[in-house]
């Protein structure tokens, strides 16, 4: 069915530069080889000098030169130079109207294109409220927008996330949200006074955000910014200095200003953060306005590691909680604050990126379907569990210090945040701070500066980790269960050469292998660039693939 599916397809894909998209057309070319071609946009790029990167450029060295493509190089060198040609990138924006495009290749574009797959997205949680709304809310409707140009039937697949249902609590189906609630409103036991209009609210939202940049270079905040600027400076500056300095802050204080809004408005309407709420928001603006376009939506859960395919373990970044147990791994956080009654919803890429291949080919016009690439409803991950299998993976193979000896560790507690944040000032950040104020004012001859600025890098990294703590922390308290009837469904239904192929059983993961010999390993190899990552699993598939 799905082979079948995608036989002679041309497909429009973004984000194929971040960890989905890159899992996405990997799978495209190795195992669906049929495809006639694959458009990709992709942003052209600047290097640290502030030159320009071709997109060409910057596909071959953040797709085709990742980890991704290792083993289908290394196994299948003719195959692999022979369809990576099918990947076609252009230079294009989904944040400007028509993708950014010239008319010659737009009017290409349209002739050819049957599916588009919307992955491009900002995944960070505390991402400056503008840039959430340009690309998680309207992006997928300039997405929309050249859909309705094309010449053949389009199929409209977007990439969307399990928790736009932000803190709703209890079996979550699959499903559209609908178009006038948000989730603060959904969780009432009344009907609202007012209901929610996404678009009016994308307008009051930018609204603000211009009102934030033109205040930002008003009189008044340069005077601001002047006068901290100076009051800070232990020397004298030059006008040229002085006024680099203060654009610097002024940067400073309008991005802040723009997350902090971004925070506020999302948690004031239901969700955690500004990535939920411009991407529900998203959500609902296609459901809206999507017409007779098929419009299919997967809504992943917490992406990790990949269970099987490209190899086991691979992934790109740290995830949601990845942070916080790196932090725990080296010895830095005593404890985790976390719900013990709930799970954690992770599911290997593998698995997201075979949903999203077998939910294109389910697109009717009749009905938006939804699909959920989740675990919680069917093989939940409980966070004493978790944790165990973290212990269990760092006890038999610790991440050693710069002196060569293992941390010592200790066994979670499951704190709430409050009691945790606590704990953790008391044992680490206030004992640095103390240290690092007698060593200000000891003589320069008795503190070397090297040890100052050791001393500056432990403080960022627990500045790191408690920030973490605080943006991650309501998806380790959150009671829900992402019901995944339909894709369980959707994997029953196909051949068994095709369930070899397109594994989306979620209840075929076995937490006590995948979590500490498969994802663990998996993200010291890929992310921390530990060689094999500590597990002689990975130490054997790094060895055959190099």
């Amino acid at each position: 069915m799905i082979r079948e599916f995608y036989k002679d397809r041309t497909i429009l894909l973004t984000g194929a530069t971040g960890f989905l998209g890159k899992g996405i057309a990997a799978k495209l070319l190795r195992d669906l080889p049929e495809v006639r071609r694959i458009y990709t946009l992709v942003r052209p790029g600047k290097q640290d000098d502030g030159s320009p990167i071709s997109v060409a450029q910057r596909l071959q060295e953040e797709l085709f030169d990742n980890s991704v493509f290792y083993r289908f190089k290394a196994r299948e060198p003719e195959r692999y130079a022979q369809v990576k040609e099918k990947i076609v990138p252009f230079a294009g924006d989904l944040t400007q109207p028509g993708l950014g495009i010239d008319q010659p290749l737009l009017q290409q574009l349209c002739d050819e294109v049957d599916l588009i797959v919307s992955s491009g997205a900002t995944v960070d949680f505390d991402a400056p409220l503008d840039a959430s709304i340009i690309l998680n809310s309207l992006g997928p409707q300039e997405l929309l927008g050249f859909a309705r140009q094309c010449h053949k039937e389009v199929i409209f697949l977007h990439i969307s996330t399990a928790y736009t249902y932000g803190k709703l609590t209890g079996y979550l189906a699959e499903e559209p949200l609908p178009l006038d609630r948000t989730i603060r409103q959904m969780m009432s036991p009344t009907p609202p006074e007012t209901p929610f209009d996404p678009e009016a609210e994308i307008a009051a939202c930018q609204e603000y955000c211009t009102h934030l940049r033109q205040r930002a270079v008003s009189a008044e905040m340069e005077e601001v910014f002047r006068s901290e600027t100076l009051q800070e400076s232990t020397r004298e500056l030059t006008e040229t200095r002085l006024e680099k300095l203060i654009d610097g802050r002024r940067k400073r204080w309008l991005e802040r200003a723009l997350v902090e809004e971004g925070m506020r408005r999302a948690k004031d309407y239901g969700w955690n953060d500004v990535y939920t709420f411009t991407k529900a928001m998203g959500e609902q603006m296609l459901v809206k306005h999507h017409g007779d376009i098929p419009l299919v939506i997967v809504r992943p859960s917490v992406i990790e590691s990949s269970l099987a395919d490209p190899e086991p373990g691979w992934i790109s970044g740290l995830k949601v909680t990845d942070p916080l147990v790196v932090a725990y791994g080296r010895g830095q956080v005593p404890d985790f604050p976390a719900r013990a009654d709930v799970p954690m919803d992770l599911v290997p890429a593998d698995i997201v990126v075979n949903i999203v291949l077998a939910a294109a080919t389910q697109a009717v016009r009749q009905e938006v379907r939804v699909f959920h690439a989740a675990t919680s409803g069917r093989n939940p991950l409980m966070n004493p569990i978790m944790f165990r299998y973290i212990r269990q993976h760092f006890d038999a193979h610790p991440m050693l210090g710069r002196d060569g000896k293992a941390p010592e560790l200790t066994d979670w507690t499951f704190p709430s945040v409050r009691k945790f944040r606590t704990m953790f000032n008391l044992r680490y950040l206030y004992p640095l701070e103390l240290r690092q104020w007698l060593y200000k004012y000891l003589p320069e001859s008795w503190v070397p500066a090297r040890k100052k600025r050791m001393l500056g890098a432990i403080r960022s990294r627990l500045n790191r980790v408690s920030y973490y703590t605080d943006l991650f922390s309501p998806y380790t308290h959150l009671d829900c269960r992402f019901e995944c009837e339909k894709s369980q469904a959707l994997f029953e239904s196909l051949s068994p050469q095709e369930q070899d192929l397109f594994n989306m059983d979620v209840n075929s993961i076995d937490w006590a292998w995948y979590y500490p010999k498969i994802h663990l390993p998996g993200l010291r190899k890929h992310v921390l660039k530990e060689e094999g990552g500590g597990e002689p699993l990975l130490q054997e598939v790094a060895a055959t693939d190099g």
